[in-house]
């Protein structure tokens, strides 16, 4: 199967449903990643954050990903997720990678608009794919009219949006509804971070609703700060036993995200 662009993962996810994008920072999360998407039969992405792999390095990491993912039995793509300058979109397509982001989301619109135009055309020239990221998810119908001039005007593979915290259940199915509504408007695959914000209901529904990919970034954190910790009082000459439970730990916790996330609905 090998390594694979993130628009061919799309391909074995029909609508109402979506691929997992995951978060890696260590060789022992990329196992988990990779042996949970091959146990589940399941394409996914192995996502690699342009600052929370600063600690090993992009390259390093990167050369690792794309060498589990083209021995992979089953479609698996490597990404970088959450780059904030040229730069990190430069050094990723170096490295390449097939799938990279430019999040200029917190940036004023015009220049969010620019910068990732730039970073899309430097992606394309590479043969690579883009992600762009709007910002939180609409919560006016405004500001959908607003993402689709976005779409226009940067031509990005797929657009990003974020859960914001703090809103009630209610405000959350508002925003919901309204990515109901931009999903109709555009055949642009649509991405969700922040989804652990969300009770697994509503987040259910945003795939019901058009979300095509998912990624999962503080749950995994989660876990491997949680198993360090229990680690850590035990104070073991030989913490490697430790380290291959951590492994597992977070290899279920990503089957089932894998689960919840390919069940049509």
């Amino acid at each position: 199967m090998s390594l694979t662009r993130l628009s061919q993962c799309l391909e074995h996810f029909p609508s109402g449903s979506a691929v997992g994008c995951f978060s890696v920072y260590s060789l022992e999360t990329l196992r988990a990643v990779v042996v949970a998407a091959e146990t589940e039969r399941k394409p996914a992405v192995i996502s690699l954050d342009a600052v929370d792999v600063l600690h090993v390095g992009l390259g390093p990491l990167a050369q690792a990903a794309l060498f589990a993912a083209r021995k992979a039995n089953i479609p698996m793509t490597v990404h970088l997720n959450h780059g904030r300058s040229l730069a990190d979109i430069r050094e990723a397509l170096e490295l390449d990678l097939p799938s990279v982001m430019f999040d200029g989301s917190n940036l004023e619109f015009t220049e969010n608009v620019r910068l990732t135009r730039q970073a899309r055309d430097l992606a394309h020239e590479s043969g690579a794919e883009i992600e762009g990221e709007f910002g939180p998810l609409c919560s006016t119908h405004q500001q959908i009219s607003q993402v689709l001039d976005f779409l226009d005007r940067t031509e990005i593979d797929f657009l990003a949006f974020s859960v914001p915290k703090g809103l009630s259940l209610l405000e959350y199915a508002g925003r919901i509804e309204l990515l109901a509504e931009l999903a109709a408007k555009t055949n642009v695959p649509l991405v969700l971070h922040n989804g652990s914000r969300l009770p697994e209901s509503l987040l259910c529904q945003t795939l019901e609703f058009g979300i095509r990919k998912v990624n999962v970034h503080t749950d995994i954190l989660r876990a491997l700060g949680q198993g360090l910790r229990d680690l850590m009082p035990e104070e073991q000459d030989n913490p490697l036993p430790r380290l291959s439970l951590i492994t597992k730990e977070i290899q279920w916790l990503i089957a089932q995200h894998i689960r919840i996330f390919s069940t049509k609905r």
